[in-house]
């Protein structure tokens, strides 16, 4: 039973309703109990009235957001019918709640708790306690009535302004840095042309001593401004711009070591010289010809997925790609001239179409060998799909061109090595997750990065290297692990902010280092867009990480899920696998963390990112067998499980999925 008013007129200590519009509609009582209404104009209804500030709404008010296609009579007569089945719905709270009037209706003040209230009353001072992101006003709510479309975008509107002026005021008031920086994050993911913001973004990280955080902001508004507009940011921002790169400049240039006289290689002489630029990799993308009318129908289809595929593959920066204008075939292509300046070609073929759809065969073709096929996959195209097909398959194709390639190299002598042969057999050894390798692994790095500096493959193949490290580093806390690392990633994409392996490198590098705000914000500028059918892009993977740092594993478990569930299932560049397993035991879906860690242990048995979360879910299944096994392989590996080193590990987590991790892991308590 709900406890009433008091006879003094004093309020209960509980709310007897609370209304929650944020994300999904739930209307809940103080016992628990769910009071959603099941129609849709019902909710509507409730939705528009606690909406209204507490203040009466007319009945012919409600009457037109809802039944605005209906005569007057007839939308006031199905009113009353809504009324009567809001009113059975609370009951035996109604009349407590909702206060009736001939002509208004209204949710009474004090008894109710709205989510939507608390949001709009932030101020400044309390605004960053809002989640971020908000979730969606009313996202549920749709297909109600053309005029309940435009009330509900005004009230978005409303509640999306509040949140810009208190960030606004939050940005010009706080006088912290990493404040500033924390609300120019939110406020530029919800008007990304916002200027001011922008100007307060750089200065607060140049006052901050953070020069790369500052460059990569400015490279990223640059972006913005020129893919949105077409144009530069106005007169006052580019001379911000224009100092920051100055002083960059400067910087560089007085921190850099005076060049050294150049003499005659003599006996004496151990330094080695840096050798030209690095051999890329070059590769032209193609549509092969259609010889059937239905292979024609697909040919439109076909032109977008090569182009998509061309910019994508291109924009990880380890291989030169270009893409054909016209379809052709690798016989056409084989006896140009330009034939020797491509060592893949990357043809596409329509097999057949079928309503929107095409299925299609993409294969790459090693020029070197006679355009022999070194690899193919079949794949399904539409456009609700293609961007995300795009993405997947760049991944893919770039990392099995480059382990075709390091398999080449594989049988010689490291002495006889390129730098890029030492960067591919450094890439190999990194991908097999085995910790004897890293000695190897960064002895290849120097060497490689000594003859040829600044180079992006090699620093690709080292932050790659570094990143599968930290899944295995347990002795320091992974914060403490990747703040250098941040730093050389933060200075390397201010200088190439289009590259999309550095720009998924650096966000994830982000959440590991508990700077989630900064995340969320770089993961929105993300340079490809997103389709509306995502799960199979690779873009969607700092998605997953997001929702685990936010403390959402189930959404995590459903994100990874879907995406590791798309064929081809092929490895890729730090495709987070042990995060997946990670967020199914903490979806408490432990039969499946235990089937996922099975099937990753048999390739890669000394993973200890795998094995403490399958320890886990077999301790909570009371497979005692299992559960040793898996705690000697650990002892073995010397991965020390205590909670400090759990909570360590794990520090970008939220403290109660550490605490439940370590539970599970029957970790004594201090």
């Amino acid at each position: 039973m709900h406890a009433p008013p008091s006879p003094n007129g004093s309020l209960p200590d509980r709310p007897l309703l609370n209304i929650f519009l944020l994300g999904h509609m739930r209307v809940i009582s103080s016992t628990g109990l769910s009071l959603l209404p099941t129609g849709t104009k019902t909710r509507a209804l409730l939705a528009i009235l606690a909406l209204s500030n507490r203040r009466p709404v007319a009945r012919t008010r409600l009457a037109e957001l809802l039944w605005s296609t209906r005569a007057p009579d007839q939308a006031r007569a199905s009113l009353r019918q809504e009324i009567h089945r809001l009113m059975d719905i609370l009951s035996p709270l109604g009349p407590e709640v909702l206060d009736v009037q001939r002509h208004t209706l209204a949710i009474r003040p004090g008894l109710t708790d709205i989510d939507v209230e608390h949001a709009l009353s932030t101020t400044a001072q309390t605004i960053m306690d809002l989640p971020n992101p908000l979730p969606p006003l009313l996202e549920d709510l749709s297909a109600v009535d053309p005029m309940f479309a435009i009330w509900l975008e005004e009230e978005r509107n409303r509640l999306l302004d509040h949140k810009i002026i208190q960030l606004e005021a939050l940005m010009t008031s706080a006088t912290d840095p990493a404040t500033i920086m924390a609300a120019t994050h939110r406020l530029l993911r919800l008007t990304p042309l916002n200027e001011g913001a922008w100007r307060a973004h750089i200065q607060a990280a140049m006052r901050n001593k953070e020069e790369g955080a500052a460059l990569l902001g400015a490279e990223t508004c640059l972006r913005t401004f020129e893919t949105t507009l077409g144009t530069t940011p106005g007169q006052q921002t580019m001379h911000l711009i224009t100092q920051l790169r100055a002083t960059h400049q400067n910087t560089t240039q007085a921190t850099r070591p005076p060049s050294a006289t150049i003499r005659p290689p003599s006996a004496s002489t151990s330094q080695p010289t840096p050798e030209p630029p690095l051999p890329t990799l070059a590769a032209t993308v193609f549509l092969n010809t259609a010889s059937t009318p239905e292979q024609a129908a697909g040919m439109a289809l076909g032109e977008q997925f090569c182009r998509e595929l061309g910019q994508d593959m291109a924009m990880h920066g380890v291989l030169g790609v270009s893409v054909q204008a016209e379809p052709a075939s690798p016989a056409l292509l084989h006896p140009l001239p330009l034939l020797g300046r491509w060592d893949y070609l990357i043809g596409l073929s329509v097999l057949s179409t079928s309503e929107g759809e095409a299925t299609c065969l993409l294969q790459a073709f090693d020029t070197r060998t006679d355009n022999t096929i070194v690899w193919g996959h079949r794949l399904h195209l539409s456009t609700a799909t293609l961007h995300a097909q795009s993405s997947r398959f760049a991944a893919v194709l770039l990392f099995s061109l480059l382990m075709g390639e390091a398999r080449k190299v594989a049988s010689r002598p490291v002495a006889e090595l390129s730098p890029f042969g030492q960067g591919l057999r450094a890439l190999t050894l990194s991908v097999r997750r085995d910790r004897t390798a890293y000695p190897t692994i960064e002895h290849l790095l120097a060497e490689a990065e000594k003859r040829a500096p600044d180079n992006q493959f090699l620093f690709f193949v080292h932050m790659h290297y570094l990143l599968m490290r930290m899944y295995e580093e347990w002795r320091m806390p992974v914060a403490d692990y990747i703040q250098p690392m941040l730093c050389m990633l933060r200075r390397n994409f201010a200088l190439f902010p289009g590259n999309t392996a550095l720009h998924s490198m650096l966000t994830t590098t982000l959440f590991y280092a508990n700077q989630t705000e900064e995340a969320l914000f770089l993961h929105a500028q993300a340079p490809l867009t997103q389709s509306a059918d995502s799960r199979a892009s690779t873009q969607v993977l700092p998605s997953g990480l997001a929702a685990l740092c936010r403390g959402d594993a189930v959404r995590a478990a459903h994100i990874y899920s879907d995406f590791f569930g798309v064929a081809p299932t092929a490895p890729f560049f730090a495709a987070p696998d042990q995060e997946f397993v990670l967020s199914c035991f903490l979806a408490d879906r432990h039969e499946e963390t235990l089937r996922l860690a099975r099937e990753i242990l048999t390739t890669c048995p000394d993973r200890s990112a795998i094995l403490v979360p399958a320890l886990a879910a077999a301790n909570m299944l009371g497979h005692q067998s299992l559960a040793q096994d898996y705690r000697q392989r650990l002892h073995r590996l010397q991965t020390p499980l205590t909670q400090q080193t759990v909570e360590g590990h794990y520090g970008y987590l939220p403290c109660a999925m550490r605490q439940k991790l370590c539970r599970a892991l029957h970790l004594p308590q201090p």
